[in-house]
C-alpha cells in the first residue's frame, strides 16, 4: 500500500519519492468584481428571466396538478398533499419574483 505523509510519498518498499506540488493559481485580474457584473447581466437579460421564471411557474403547475389529482381521486388530504401544495406555492412565488423583478424596479434610475 501507499501512504501519504505531508508532501512526501512513502511506499512500503522503503523508498521515499517526493510528490509534485500543484502549480500556483494565477493572480486575479484588476478591475470591477466579475460576480457583480454577472448578477447585473442576469437581471437585465429579459430572455433569461423569462426562461427561468417560466420554468419555475411550470414546475409549480406540475407539483400543484399532482397534489390536486390526489385530492380529486377522493383521497383525504394528508401531510404529503399539503406539503406538495406548499412547495407549489413556493415555486409559484419564486417564479413570479424572477419574472417581475421587484428589486430592480424599486431602485431610482441614474
Amino acid at each position: 500500500g501507499v501512504r501519504r505523509a505531508g508532501r512526501v510519498r512513502v511506499e512500503d518498499k522503503g523508498r521515499v519519492m517526493p510528490v509534485a506540488a500543484p502549480p500556483p493559481l494565477p493572480a486575479p485580474a484588476p478591475g470591477p468584481a466579475p460576480r457583480r457584473q454577472q448578477r447585473q447581466a442576469v437581471r437585465e437579460c429579459w430572455g433569461c428571466r423569462l426562461v427561468c421564471g417560466g420554468g419555475l411557474l411550470a414546475a409549480a403547475a406540475w407539483v400543484y396538478a399532482s397534489a390536486r389529482g390526489a385530492a380529486q381521486r377522493g383521497n383525504p388530504p394528508g401531510m404529503g398533499t399539503v406539503g406538495q401544495l406548499v412547495v407549489a406555492l413556493g415555486l409559484l412565488s419564486f417564479g413570479l419574483v424572477v419574472l417581475v423583478d421587484p428589486v430592480n424596479k424599486s431602485r431610482p434610475k441614474e
